[in-house]
């Protein structure tokens, strides 16, 4: 579903306040579309947009999980862990709460841009 003018212009404000590049495929898609309802693999963590009353919960990895600030947990949080997109180098990582080192070490599953994490979320597993 597409966001209206007004909401597309609070959601660039709020993801460019994370340090969300514009040109990137996150900037892109979630300044366009809700993703909250997408049909997505079975077994995934469901994916939240920017705005309240839901909003990310990246606020809340970086002061109760210790989550370094170039991270966006972009799914619900829920289970102690998620989704994370690093603004630095548009890379998404699955992280669950105590596993800060892994994180920083980069031994977390993840995948190379948010493209290709786009790609395994919306693709059922059956197909894939």
């Amino acid at each position: 579903m597409q966001k209206k003018t007004e909401k597309k212009e609070s959601t660039e404000n709020i993801l460019l306040e994370y340090g969300v590049k514009k040109d990137s495929g996150f900037f892109k898609l979630y300044t366009k579309y809700f993703l909250r309802f997408l049909n997505s693999r079975s077994g995934t963590d469901e994916i939240v947009d920017p705005l309240p009353p839901q909003g990310f919960s990246a606020k809340m990895a970086h002061d109760y999980w210790d989550v370094p600030k170039n991270y966006i947990l972009f799914s619900t949080g829920e289970g102690e862990g998620g989704y994370l997109y690093n603004i630095k180098n548009d890379s998404v990582w699955d992280f669950n709460m105590g596993q800060l080192q892994q994180l920083a070490d980069g031994t977390l599953p993840h995948w190379d841009s948010f493209y290709e994490f786009m790609e395994w979320y919306l693709t059922d597993e059956n197909e894939a």
